[in-house]
């Protein structure tokens, strides 16, 4: 169906469900539209980035979309985004949708960006309070900041990396833009999860800027949920539940906080917690969130297989990310369902044009499953040390390869590692006890030891963070 655009002034007149019973907009979808004309893909990325950040900003629910739904889910509003570069500057223009609804079409009259990206706002009934520090100071930031926004959110670890002049630039240009400096956090996060580092200050100054965007965006949302993976990651979970709690406060609409407070809880072992954070967070989408890329593990530590499964879905995947059929054949095997799990571990370590380290450890079960155990073992040792002096180590991944050696047959190095990923931060210590890979160390005094000190943290949170912290909001 053609697409007609309207003046905005005539919209406005037009929309009849710009607000319900007095409230925003409670759900919103920006995805791209099909007819952008001379602007690159992570540039177009970019820019719906910035309209959710507005959109969430002024109270509703961004909700995770896949590029199939090309109609306007039940109880939602699809923003379509496209726009055109010309001699003047840039041109946004929107059409929206909303299911049992003609389509609208939104064509703003200022020839300024930022404000032509308010006026789409408007048009749906939404007002950004907090505009000024999530759009640039200066109208010709505003692709430029798309593009790197894009590239160290969405991009590969090399994209992300290759933006780190752009991005330390843009920072200085922008100080007050709040997705400037997540920007910048997020490309000295990629360098830290992927290259080890020299400077002993480089996790701190990487928190420094993380913490920099929610000083200037209190509680945002997008900002929040990426320094709470940080946090998480450095074995910090206890500042990541604090921060993310602290953003629920705020924006208790924003449903990827309570995914990134998932993540911080069951890595702690604070399953029931990480599991009514996942119920709010199906509440506010309005419906159970796909796992993208990557996979909701509260669900497999909790002994949800089934749910996980579903999740999981049937693969292979076909997104270019080993990440899905990786732990598809890590649940087959855990089914006991071996062949299957072959062919998914397969997938995973087949060649992509970006190599990840779940790539690399789907080829370590495909060999050791056909029978190359020394190979197997050889290559996961390699890992292991190439993972060495990581800043950012990661310790749910440290206990996938402890697990890997158990399933290997190397006790001694499943033993060890399992104890390096507790120093990491990962404590579900539920899921240390249930891995039937690591069921050869239970007997051993090591283990026993190690068991008693992950209890013991993990009462530490609980009191800490009791389940009125992970409770809905409002």
């Amino acid at each position: 169906m053609k697409r007609l655009l309207f003046p905005l002034t005539v919209l406005a007149t037009l929309t009849g469900c710009r607000l319900h019973h007095g409230n925003p907009v409670p759900r919103l979808m920006v995805v791209e539209s099909s007819d952008w004309v001379d602007l690159p893909l992570r540039t177009r990325q970019g820019l719906c980035m910035v309209l959710e950040d507005l959109a969430e900003s002024s109270g509703s629910t961004i909700v995770p979309s896949s590029p199939s739904e090309a109609i306007a889910p039940e109880g939602m509003m699809v923003i379509r985004l496209s726009g055109f570069k010309n001699e003047n500057g840039l041109n946004l223009r929107a059409t929206v949708e909303t299911a049992g609804q003609p389509e609208r079409g939104v064509l703003p009259t200022t020839a300024d960006p930022r404000a032509q990206l308010l006026q789409i706002l408007g048009a749906v009934g939404l007002r950004s309070v907090q505009s000024d520090t999530i759009l640039p100071a200066h109208p010709e930031d505003l692709l430029p900041m798309a593009e790197v926004y894009a590239d160290t959110i969405r991009g590969s670890d090399q994209e992300s990396l290759a933006q780190d002049g752009a991005t330390r630039a843009l920072e200085a240009r922008e100080p007050s833009c709040a997705p400037a400096a997540l920007a910048r956090a997020q490309c000295l996060y990629r360098r830290l999860l992927t290259q080890p580092e020299t400077e002993l200050d480089a996790q701190l100054a990487c928190a420094r800027v993380f913490e920099q965007s929610l000083d200037l965006l209190p509680g945002y949302p997008r900002g929040a949920a990426y320094a709470g993976r940080f946090y998480t990651d450095t074995g910090n979970q206890r500042r990541a539940i604090e921060l993310l709690s602290a953003a629920i406060a705020r924006w208790p609409r924003a449903s990827e906080l309570r995914g990134g407070l998932a993540y911080a809880a069951r890595t702690t072992g604070l399953l029931e917690g990480a599991q009514i954070s996942l119920r709010e967070m199906d509440a506010l989408n309005g419906r159970p969130t796909p796992a993208l890329v990557l996979p909701e593990n509260t669900y497999l530590y909790s002994g949800k297989l089934d749910v996980y499964d579903s999740l999981l879905g049937p693969g292979p995947n076909e997104i270019g990310d080993s990440t899905p059929d990786f732990y598809r054949g890590y649940l087959r095997l855990l089914q006991g369902r071996r062949d299957e799990a072959l062919l998914n571990f397969h997938a995973a370590a087949r060649p992509l044009d970006k190599a990840s380290e779940f790539q690399a450890l789907a080829l370590i079960y495909e060999l050791a499953m056909d029978g190359h155990k020394s190979e197997a073992l050889l290559a996961l040792r390699r890992l292991t040390v190439a993972r060495t002096g990581l800043r950012v180590p990661d310790g749910e991944f440290t206990f996938k390869l402890a697990e890997a050696f158990g399933f290997i047959g190397s006790v001694p190095e499943a033993m060890d590692t399992c104890q390096l990923a507790f120093s990491q931060g990962f404590g579900c210590t539920a899921w240390y006890l249930k891995s039937p890979m690591l069921t050869p160390l239970h007997d051993l005094p090591r283990w026993r030891s190690l068991i008693s000190h992950l209890q013991d943290r993990q009462r530490l949170m609980e009191r800490h963070f009791p389940l009125s912290t992970f409770a809905p909001t409002g």
